[in-house]
């Protein structure tokens, strides 16, 4: 009888070091809870537009044509493939702004949800990520018109690509996860991080790109500007589409992937000793 009686925690404490394990097991276990989020996601998104899922591929061409005009034509860029360089920018940047956005608000979002019924809180903030990638990559399609205009092939560099996104994907996931609980305690943090993302829109290489950054900076402000995580993922998908070759130092990229991967390990950790609280003041 004593046995029936005892309930199971509704909001169990997660030792620190165990969060990772417990975050990576829900993403295999209740995978099919995080597909259908996404689904219920994306259709949320374009339920009530005549275009429907084409605006994911209408919005950014759209974008594209008016950097053209405006970069090209207007401002007249040395660089033939400015217009290029800056879509890719905004469709990457896109991707790590919605979904920092999204992770950062992910419990005070889900509070109705939460209040109801328990389930693992970490799909909250890997299905809006997951979403927002497949959108960012089916975007990616857009430039396949602007790159046959300016006669860009891909070739070897290919790799590039999916290696840009999957640092972005880990690095707004990173992020967001660490200050999602803090922002279910005081809604500062999200006004704070939209500030935020809409700065680095300038200070990260979107309207301006890694070889700019080389030939007008001063030699001791490089190493400063590589301190933004992001400027890696946003050369590398450029690179890996209009297929030319890199030159960045082994020292840059390290940085940034040891960055994304501590970023990440202690967000799962942090969210996951602290969310069981946090969420008692929803």
């Amino acid at each position: 009888m004593n046995d029936i009686m005892q309930l199971e925690e509704p909001n169990p404490t997660v030792p620190f070091f165990k969060g990772p394990q417990i975050f990576i097991s829900t993403l295999f276990s209740d995978w099919y809870l995080i597909r259908n989020m996404i689904r219920r996601d994306l259709k949320g998104r374009y339920s009530r537009a005549s275009i429907g899922f084409g605006w994911i591929f209408l919005e950014p061409l759209l974008l594209s044509a008016v950097y053209y005009v405006l970069f090209t034509i207007i401002a007249d860029s040395a660089e033939p493939n400015y217009s290029l360089y800056v879509i890719i920018g905004v469709i990457v940047w896109g991707h790590f702004g919605k979904s920092l956005q999204a992770v950062i608000s992910c419990l005070t979002g889900g509070g109705n949800l939460i209040k109801q019924v328990y389930f693992p809180r970490e799909i909250l903030a890997i299905s809006p990520v997951l979403s927002q990638l497949w959108i960012s990559i089916i975007s990616l399609t857009a430039v396949i018109p602007v790159m046959w205009y300016l006669g860009v092939m891909p070739n070897s560099t290919i790799w590039m690509l999916p290696i840009a996104l999957f640092l972005t994907t880990i690095l707004a996931l990173g992020i967001g996860l660490i200050f999602a609980p803090i922002n279910a305690l005081s809604r500062d943090v999200s006004h704070l991080f939209r500030f935020i993302i809409r700065a680095g829109f300038f200070v990260s290489p979107v309207m301006w790109t890694y070889e700019m950054m080389i030939v007008r900076a001063p030699a001791h402000w490089v190493d400063f500007i590589m301190l933004n995580p992001m400027v890696i993922p946003l050369t590398y998908a450029r690179h890996g589409l209009d297929g030319t070759p890199l030159l960045i130092e082994t020292s840059h990229l390290l940085y940034c992937i040891g960055f994304a991967v501590i970023t990440l390990f202690f967000g799962m950790s942090i969210f996951k000793r602290l969310e069981s609280k946090v969420v008692k003041h929803l």
